[in-house]
């Protein structure tokens, strides 16, 4: 049975909405971030230069000022990259924290080859505390993204099949493509395997491109993929073969009633992707076809029966 709550740390619903900036898909979303980050270091730097006692020119150690120097410089750059990469969440406002923290801790030192904090009496302790709480944000953090990272791992082995080449990425779907799709099935058959081919054919797509627009159409592959991600087995492969196609490389898997049972559950999900992105639903039909592996039989040969039972398919319809 899942765990609930498997992703603790992330699932606190809404709480990245308490720090607008971290909420915000513009490129300048964090720049509130940084300016607080250089106020603070201003501030206390002449709140030192105050209360501390300045060091002669004499009594500084350049090469402590260069070492901790680029050791700041190398805590900010690990912030700013995290806040690059990091989706909006309570797991990266903590290691915003925690860096944040980090790199104010090694400021400290550094003004410390310049100022000394003991005569601001605050300042010392402040120096004692900063840096190992920090090193608390980050551990606390890094337990989280464990958790988080062990669930994405899961959903990237369902959607990879234990195969990770990011050279050939559909970039809509974030599938691979049909390209790497051919190179599974060729290398899947030539080690004896019976492959189970699944091809999904969603007809009349276009229409949604012309009526709705590129946006929601891609909207509605995104849902797709995410569907046949969801509902094929364990070690399947899925791929976009291309345009409104989707291919499923699996095992044999011969189960009664697979076709309209997958067909009802991508119609369903077509249809609530419009009905999100255009309040509006489309008759989309989506067509299945299900061909298993022959022996001595190749990969295009594989693709091209499994081609004729969609054509077949259509023309059932068509003609019902």
């Amino acid at each position: 049975m899942k765990r609930v709550n498997s992703l603790s740390f992330s699932d606190w619903r809404g709480l990245h909405h308490r720090v607008p900036a971290l909420n915000s898909t513009s490129p300048y979303r964090y720049g509130r971030v940084y300016g607080v980050m250089v106020l603070a270091f201003g501030l206390f730097a002449l709140a030192a230069s105050a209360g501390g006692e300045l060091k002669a020119w004499i009594e500084i150690d350049w090469l402590d000022v260069a070492g901790e120097g680029l050791v700041v410089i190398a805590a900010l750059s690990w912030l700013h990259f995290l806040l690059q990469w990091r989706p909006p969440g309570p797991v990266t406002q903590c290691l915003l924290a925690g860096f944040g923290c980090l790199g104010f801790g090694f400021y400290l030192d550094v003004l410390d080859e310049f100022i000394r904090l003991g005569g601001a009496g605050w300042g010392a302790s402040l120096e004692s505390v900063v840096t190992p709480l920090a090193v608390l944000l980050i551990t606390y953090a890094i337990v989280a993204l464990s958790q988080e990272q062990r669930v994405l791992s899961r959903q990237q082995r369902r959607r990879e099949a234990g195969v990770r080449d990011h050279r050939d990425i559909d970039p809509v779907t974030d599938l691979y493509s049909g390209a790497y799709c051919r190179r599974a099935l060729t290398s899947a058959l030539s080690e004896s395997k019976t492959v189970s081919l699944w091809l999904i054919d969603l007809d009349n797509f276009s229409a949604v491109n012309r009526l709705y627009g590129f946006a929601c159409g891609d909207e509605v592959l995104n849902r797709v993929a995410a569907t046949l991600v969801a509902a094929t087995p364990d070690g399947a492969l899925v791929c976009r073969y291309g345009g409104d196609r989707f291919v499923v490389i699996a095992g044999c898997t011969q189960r009664p009633g697979l076709q309209g049972a997958l067909g009802r559950l991508l119609s369903e999900a077509i249809q609530m992707a419009l009905y999100h992105q255009a309040g509006d639903s489309f008759d989309i039909a989506v067509r299945l076809a299900v061909v298993e592996s022959r022996k001595g039989e190749n990969a295009e040969e594989l693709l091209a029966r499994a081609n004729a039972e969609i054509l077949a398919i259509k023309q059932h319809d068509n003609d019902c």
